[in-house]
């Protein structure tokens, strides 16, 4: 019995050892909550690859229930007659200037100069607000 312990006493502490050592690299890696940046770079992503997809639904999901208004993928689908999908798609890749103001945040693009997002914290998701239509 004394040898069976020992080896199940062994194996805890390799296993707590490696844990430890793999922790630093596991945090670098992504694993653990989002930040407030990640998750509005998330949003204003789907959206922007949404409406480049020509998925309307999918781009209402990102919005607030006031930019929804009534009707939104009937909106958005008019809308997207107006778009561009390939500047869409690129918006969606290039980076996103993030500032947040307590519960709102704006997103900056880098295509189409001057366009931005206004977003809102709902929960502890972000969702855009305002200034969703490009063109």
């Amino acid at each position: 019995m004394p040898m069976q312990e020992s080896i199940i006493a062994r194996g805890g502490l390799l296993a707590g050892l490696v844990l430890v050592l793999l922790a630093p690299v596991l945090a670098g890696c992504g694993v653990g909550p989002a930040t407030n940046e990640e998750k509005i770079s998330k949003t204003a992503t789907a959206y922007l690859t949404a409406l480049a997809d020509g998925d309307v639904a999918k781009a209402c999901a990102q919005l607030t229930r006031r930019a929804k208004g009534g009707g939104c993928e009937a909106a958005m689908t008019e809308r997207l007659a107006r778009l561009d999908s390939d500047a869409l798609d690129q918006a969606a890749e290039d980076s996103i200037a993030i500032e947040i103001h307590g519960d709102t945040a704006t997103a900056a693009l880098s295509e189409p100069e001057g366009a931005r997002f206004v977003l809102a914290r709902i929960g502890d998701d972000w969702r855009i607000d305002s200034g969703y239509t490009l063109g």
